[in-house]
């Protein structure tokens, strides 16, 4: 299933519900203009699986996965100007085990 964000609301304890419904499958959000600025999957309200996030000019910002609500595995953001900015490794429990980060002309300046 796909809904679009703004056909959805939270509860009490931030899940995600389309009416009375916890979300299962992937969510839309759309800027002003229509654009496809991010998709977040969940399972049972919560974030689970695919996360992306995109600048209005369909430049990639965000990418990454979840698994029920914990950032795992690779995470990657980019500039603006479409260079890598950040790339984070979280292990099973969403705690970060490597960090690595570039300014916008790609020099490292973080290596954790």
């Amino acid at each position: 299933m796909r809904i679009e964000y703004e056909d959805t609301h939270r509860d009490e304890d931030a899940r995600l519900h389309c009416g009375d419904e916890l979300v299962t499958g992937e969510v839309v959000t759309r800027d002003r203009e229509g654009r496809i600025i991010a998709l977040i999957s969940y399972v049972e309200g919560v974030p689970s699986g695919p996360h992306i996030r995109w600048y209005p000019d369909g430049t990639k910002k965000k990418e990454g996965q979840t698994r029920w609500g914990l950032a795992v595995g690779d995470w990657r953001k980019w500039h603006s100007n479409g260079r890598l900015a950040e790339h984070t490794v979280f292990n099973n429990e969403g705690m970060p085990v490597r960090s690595q980060a570039w300014d916008k002309d790609g020099n490292l300046t973080e290596d954790d």
